[in-house]
Parts: structure tokens; sequence; C-alpha cells
């Protein structure tokens, strides 16, 4: 697929608001594809409504009508035969994308805010992101960025979609939240930030306190499907020059039709909103200051009856008409303090801005 011509094809289909999701899995070489080719793509507000669905789903951080679950049909699954002949059509019109750049000072303020419900024992964790614009350079093409980004990290799951609801979105995830087919799934707990040069990497208290906080609660949702899975970890995973402690649980699913109840339960884990659920997501909601759209939601292929893979929506960024938004985020507790947290975003940052610069 990678030849002069793929990402042409990706740049031409982002001009004409097609839907579609280009893909590629960790340790696989070639990405996979899908395009609706007709209507437009199911949208929904409740994840329920994903029980029995096939299709690339995109899900946000915070379901609005504004930003709902996106469905996209799989009527085409092979970028050749879109064909050359769209890159004549008439280009449509591309979204702007703008969000509040904070600085130094702007961020110590929230981590302060965030802190202290940290500190004070209503809140166990919280998970302080950031966005941050940078220009659109002349000639930027998503489609070459993908492949370079698919290169780059073999890792992770590098992506690319497209919808007029959603927008242009590309990112390089390592986390799932759900995967399998059959009788056999995973999920994982990632959770904690080094930045390792070379050699072993160490953990500290927090970032070891922060692993077990999502383990605990991902084996206490899964516990509520009847689900009692293998656990193998933590463990270090290297993600580009991140590294992370992971955690990995493997089960059978006793109910297939069930993916998008089960979803449901599991999003968003306290690895990208905080503990507990609810608290953490009203507060993240109520005092972070911006929309973070499908950031830290999820995407990726459900297909029940074959294979599910799907990703939390982790380095990424948001493509406009003159502008591309990146985003980042750490996880707090008590014992967190903000040059290192200000500096594992910056870190997080890198990811998607090495492609682009």
């Amino acid at each position: 697929m990678r030849d002069l011509h793929a990402h042409q094809i990706l740049d031409a289909l982002i001009d004409q608001d097609a839907c579609f999701a280009i893909f590629r899995l960790p340790g696989e070489t070639l990405p996979r594809f899908v395009m609706q080719t007709s209507g437009t793509p199911a949208l929904t507000s409740d994840m329920d409504k994903l029980n029995g669905q096939t299709g690339f789903v995109i899900a946000p951080f915070r379901i609005s009508d504004e930003t709902p679950v996106i469905i996209i049909r799989p009527d085409c699954r092979d970028l050749a035969e879109v064909g050359t002949s769209l890159v004549k059509k008439q280009l449509g019109k591309r979204k702007n994308v703008k969000h509040k750049n904070i600085d130094k000072g702007e961020y110590l303020q929230l981590f302060q805010r965030f802190h202290q419900p940290l500190t004070n024992g209503t809140i166990t964790k919280l998970v302080l992101s950031r966005s941050k614009d940078i220009v659109r350079k002349k000639g930027f093409s998503p489609g070459h960025a993908f492949f370079l980004a698919a290169e780059k990290y073999d890792h992770a799951c590098v992506f690319l979609f497209h919808t007029p609801q959603s927008g242009t979105w590309l990112g390089s995830t390592p986390e799932i939240l759900l995967s399998g087919a059959n009788t056999s799934w995973q999920t994982m707990a990632l959770a904690g930030t080094r930045y390792p040069h070379s050699g072993a990497v160490s953990w500290d208290d927090k970032n070891l306190r922060e692993q077990h906080l999502v383990t605990s609660y991902l084996l206490h949702q899964l516990s509520s499907f009847q689900i009692t899975p293998e656990i193998n970890g933590p463990y270090t995973s290297k993600a580009g020059n991140l590294a992370h402690l992971r955690t990995d649980f493997n089960f059978s699913l006793p109910d297939e039709s069930k993916i998008g109840t089960l979803l449901k339960a599991l999003h968003p884990t306290p690895a990208v909103s905080g503990l507990p659920k609810e608290e953490a997501f009203q507060f993240i909601l109520d005092h972070e200051g911006y929309d973070r759209r499908y950031y830290t939601g999820f995407l990726g292929m459900l297909e029940p009856m074959a294979e599910t893979n799907i990703y939390v929506n982790l380095r990424c960024m948001e493509i406009g008409k003159s502008s591309l938004t990146l985003f980042a985020g750490s996880g707090l507790i008590s014992s967190s303090n903000c040059r290192d947290e200000w500096k594992e975003t910056e870190k997080k940052l890198e990811t998607m801005a090495s492609i682009v610069n």
C-alpha cells in the first residue's frame, strides 16, 4: 500500500469529507482500511447501542450533541479500490480547529485546583490534560504523516480517521481498551510514565500507586460481568520515547453481544479520567477549562464475529484547516508535583509534534 499515491488518496478523502479510517495495529506491517461509501455514519449517545454493531467506532471523552459516538460502516476495506479519480473531484471545506494554549503559569493554577481534592481525600486520582495548537504548515499531508507515524511507532496502534462529525484525527496509542475474538479477550491497565534513555526503568511509589489504582478499577468493572481474568504484570512497556507500567488482563467474554455495555463500563478508565469514576469525570468537565472532544475517548474496529480492536485515544492531534491541535495529559495523585507533571505532558506532546516538525 505504501506508494506515491496512497497518502494522496487519503488527503483527497479528507477533502471530500468522506467517512473513513486507516489504522496499523502494533506489530503489523500493513495498515487496515475501512470506508463508508454512501450515507452518513451511525451516531449514538448511548454506548449500549454498540451492542451487536459492526464498524469502526469513534467515541469521545464526553458524549454530547457536538461529539456523538460515531460508527463508520465498513463498505470498503481496501484503499486501492478507492481509486485515484477521487483526487480530481472538487475539494470540500476543511474545518478549522482552535483550542487555548496554556503556559507554565496557567498550568500551575490548574494543577493546584486539581491537586486540592486529592490532598483532602475527596478524590483519589485525577487526570489533568492540556492541548497545544501549532501552525499547519503549507503542504502538510495528513496521509503522509500517518505513514510516517506508522513507521516510527511500531509498538502502538497508529490511526488516521475522518468523518464530517468528528473532523480529522491522527494518533499513535499504546493502550488497548478492549480487543479479542470469539471467547479470547484482553484489556490493560496502562499508567505511570518514565523517559528512559537506555537500560532498565525504575518506578517510584507515585507511579506504582497510579498503576495499582487503574488495575483495581478494571478488576472491579470486569467482576460486575462475572469475569475473572488472568493477570500478567505490572511490567515496563515502551511506547515511542516513553515507558509505562502495564498490566494485561486476559479473559473469556460470556456474552459477545454485550460488547457495547462492557465498553460503557470500562470507559473512561482512571488512566484518562480518575477515581472515583463519576466524581473525577465531573470534576474534569467542571475545571479543566476546555473540551477534550475525541481525545481520551476510544476508537477502533468493532467486529464481534471476527476481530475487535478498540484503543484509547491518547497521543493524538486534531487536524484543522490552518492549525494542528496536539493533546497530552498526566495522572495526578496526592503525591504528584507540578514540575514533573508539566514535564510529562511536554514529553507526550512530542509524540505527534515529531511527525509534523
